[in-house]
């Protein structure tokens, strides 16, 4: 019998691969679960509350959200600091502090919530990062994770069905064409077809490509959780592979390539790289996994945030207070305090002084690139092996926007629920280069090639009620920093003349660009203002004004970087969390703080994740 069993996994070696990859990931678990001691599971359904009415009241919300730092308000004891209120921070905050341990979070701006905040100017309130986010659906991974860090205190009303519009046309010279992109995959497939009656094959091929692609970001995310010993076994001899085709398939392979090999139609294959703002990174440099990953995420509805983005944040902060945390802003990190080889603690920059805290573990927020080249004494920095990677995968592309204050209604200007994604030619990536290549002289005359449409205002169905007959709007586009890099020594609002004509000057081609788009806004603008570069380094505390950390080029998905950005660091006492060890995004930042959570609790949270949905599929 055993003979016989042994000869089949002889001629069948795939089935003889699988059953030693299983042996070995036994172990592997064996383990990684046999170090310390599993802290508390920070997971429960008791956790989730219900939503409660809506704060509106500015004064209120500040007090939780604009908490300025001062030393006396830092609590004893701590276990772990964490640098950054981005989401990443601040979920690794709540589920550390659900687990019974005491954090203290340190945000270099004059609010909590990283890309999550909001501002007011002018009787208008402004979103600044978080446009949609998707897979808000009951019971599913990112709702209950959600649920879990925010107390269940905030809801994400359904944005429209047609949640991107695809517009393709320079609306200066001619009749813009658009293509709406529909939350529900067969639908989108069939208007897609009707749209390109000649291409059916290669929409049918390319759908095809969507299902395969689809356990992408499983194998991607798998790389993290595993012990880097074990991950480098398994890639080393091709198990891992085996297992987890669909990212070895499609890791390697670029959305250009993709595309070119299944139709020459220009304009096509422009309407589905259409996304790629979202993740920062051109056809010819993305790998295909991330790009259908990141179009999947929304194909059972895109939602938006009820009272706006900073409804996240404000609901995390409590959570943690509640438990003895605190969340203190105006509190820039000047430095990673190192003892005998060990992060041991920060020193906050106050005025010409520094108050040093001390904690048993540093979580960074802050990114990899700013906390290995600013943060961490150099010689520190330099023997860890994730420093070659901040040059090896360089840091995202900047972006410009344009914050739009309108008078009226919804309904009274044409604006809808939904995103536009505006081209004025379908070469979107040759058009982007041409663009972003651009010296400074001439970017003053140029068209902007692209830009993603917003109205916040539209999304939310409590706006209006809190902002009656006004509406807003956002025109992002890609830049460059250098355009602007005379000005970084400037103070923010006081950069001079030139630095404002210059960012006016594009701004103002953004507006007539979206009033072609959405005419009746035209005559209706009461408030106009520009965010560049130099405005993104200062509120969100990246070097360049990158938009998603380091870039999300090809080389980032490998195996090797994929092991090496991980939460836990090869400097004792040091994490990572957010999107460089995940992915962009509000959801890329969430989850890479559920593996820095794991990593601090020395428990697969993961795991515990799935438990806690099956008990609600289970009660509901």
């Amino acid at each position: 019998m055993i003979a016989s069993v042994l000869q089949y996994l002889v001629e069948n070696p795939y089935l003889l691969g699988i059953t030693v990859l299983l042996i070995v990931f036994i172990l592997a678990l064996s383990v990684l679960f046999s170090g310390p001691k599993p802290a508390k599971n920070p997971f429960s359904p008791k956790h989730v509350r219900p939503v409660g009415h809506l704060v509106s009241d500015q004064k209120e919300r500040d007090r939780v959200l604009k908490q300025r730092f001062k030393a006396d308000k830092v609590p004893e004891n701590l276990d772990t600091v964490i640098i950054g209120s981005g989401i990443g921070g601040l979920s690794v905050g709540v589920l550390l502090a659900r687990a019974g341990k005491k954090v203290l979070v340190l945000e270099q701006h004059d609010q909590a919530g990283g890309c999550c905040h909001t501002f007011h100017d002018k009787g208008f309130e402004f979103d600044t990062g978080v446009h949609y986010i998707g897979k808000m659906e009951p019971h599913d991974d990112d709702r209950v994770l959600m649920d879990q860090v925010t107390g269940g205190r905030v809801e994400y009303p359904r944005m429209d069905e047609a949640y991107d519009i695809v517009a393709m046309g320079d609306p200066h010279q001619e009749k813009v064409r658009k293509y709406p992109f529909l939350s529900d995959e067969k639908k989108l497939k069939e208007n897609l077809i009707r749209c390109f009656p000649k291409e059916k094959d290669a929409i049918e091929s390319f759908f095809k490509l969507l299902r395969e692609s689809r356990n992408f970001f499983e194998g991607y995310f798998v790389l993290k959780l595993l012990p880097k010993w074990l991950a480098r076994l398994l890639i080393s001899t091709g198990l891992f592979n085996i297992v987890f085709k669909s990212y070895a398939k499609f890791g390697r392979i670029t959305l250009k390539k993709v595309l070119e090999g299944l139709t020459e139609d220009e304009e096509l294959k422009g309407t589905l790289s259409y996304i790629f703002g979202d993740y920062g990174v051109v056809p010819s440099r993305c790998p295909f996994g991330l790009h259908t990953t990141v179009m999947r995420h929304y194909f059972s509805g895109a939602y938006y945030i009820r009272g706006g983005p900073s409804e996240v944040p404000f609901q995390m902060v409590q959570v943690i207070e509640e438990l003895g945390g605190k969340v203190l802003v105006n509190a820039p990190v000047s430095e990673i305090i190192m003892n005998s080889g060990r992060a041991v603690g920060v020193k906050v920059q106050k005025g010409d002084s520094q108050v040093e805290i001390y904690a048993e573990n540093i979580v960074t927020d802050a990114g990899v690139s700013n906390t290995f080249l600013r943060m961490l004494p150099k010689e520190v920095a330099t023997k860890s092996s994730l420093y070659p990677l901040i040059n090896k995968l360089g840091e995202s592309l900047s972006y410009m926007t344009v914050f739009i204050g309108l008078n009226g209604t919804k309904e009274e200007l044409g604006i809808q629920a939904h995103n536009c994604w505006s081209f004025t030619r379908p070469d979107l990536e040759q058009a982007f280069q041409d663009y972003i290549g651009m010296p400074l002289d001439k970017v003053r005359d140029a068209e902007v090639p692209m830009m993603f449409v917003s109205f916040p205002s539209a999304k939310d169905p409590t706006w209006h009620d809190r902002n009656p007959d006004k509406s807003t709007c956002l025109l992002i586009t890609l830049s460059k920093y250098s355009w602007f890099q005379q000005w970084e020594e400037g103070r923010v609002k006081h950069r001079g003349e030139d630095y404002e004509d210059l960012k006016t000057i594009i701004g103002k081609k953004m507006l007539q660009h979206c009033i072609k788009l959405y005419p009746n806004i035209e005559g209706k603008v009461e408030y106009f203002d520009v965010g560049t570069p130099l405005s993104n380094k200062y509120y969100l505390g990246f070097q360049h004004g990158e938009m998603y950390g380091l870039d999300h080029n090809m080389q980032r998905f490998l195996p090797e970087p994929a092991i090496q950005l991980r939460a836990k660091t090869d400097i004792p006492g040091l994490y990572l969390t957010g999107q460089d060890i995940m992915s962009a995004g509000l959801t890329g930042a969430l989850f890479g703080g559920l593996l820095c959570a794991s990593e601090l609790l020395h428990r697969n949270l993961y795991n515990d994740l799935q438990a806690l949905k099956k008990e609600l599929k289970k009660s509901s």
